[in-house]
């Protein structure tokens, strides 16, 4: 990226994605707010780590969200309360369990990528027919990069391509 950008034009993109966040996220963090209820931001952090197709047990997850295990297994029930993850045996230890979305969870993310992708499209309307169709294709290019990017991690940690 440094060699297609320089160090000034990558700041001001920067600040160019800065402008764009914050014009968005105060509507979109109270309707995150009004859809979460009473879940907290580890909460729904953690329901995108599953959501990447992990199934971690609940040490593995604590070390990844930097939490306590004690802490992460009592969230972990907080979240199985509500529908959004299950447990289930690791076939390997049998004493482990492994932590996992469920159909409900994704649903709920989701809605979340909906909420905000209708509010990017709501400023969208504020362009131009040709500029909506360039945002449009640089959107493309940037879930493009994503996958790769996403692959290529996965791919290091030994994980299948998704």
């Amino acid at each position: 990226m440094e060699d297609a950008i320089s160090a000034h034009d990558s700041n001001r993109v920067a600040e160019e994605i800065g402008a764009v966040r914050r014009e968005l996220l105060s509507d979109f963090l109270v309707s995150v707010v009004r859809r979460a209820g009473d879940l907290q931001l580890v909460h729904v952090a953690t329901l995108y780590v599953l959501d990447a197709g992990r199934a971690p047990t609940v040490k593995d997850l604590a070390d990844h969200i930097g939490r306590s295990v004690s802490a992460t297994s009592r969230m972990v029930e907080q979240l199985v309360v509500r529908g959004l993850v299950g447990r289930r045996e690791d076939t390997e230890d049998r004493r482990a369990k492994r932590v996992h979305l469920t159909d409900e969870g994704r649903e709920f993310l989701r809605g979340f990528e909906r909420t905000r992708a209708e509010a990017q499209l709501g400023l969208m309307a504020y362009l131009s027919e040709e500029d909506q169709r360039i945002v449009a294709r640089s959107t493309t290019l940037l879930a493009e990069a994503a996958r790769r990017h996403r692959d290529e991690h996965r791919a290091a940690a030994g994980e299948a391509p998704g």
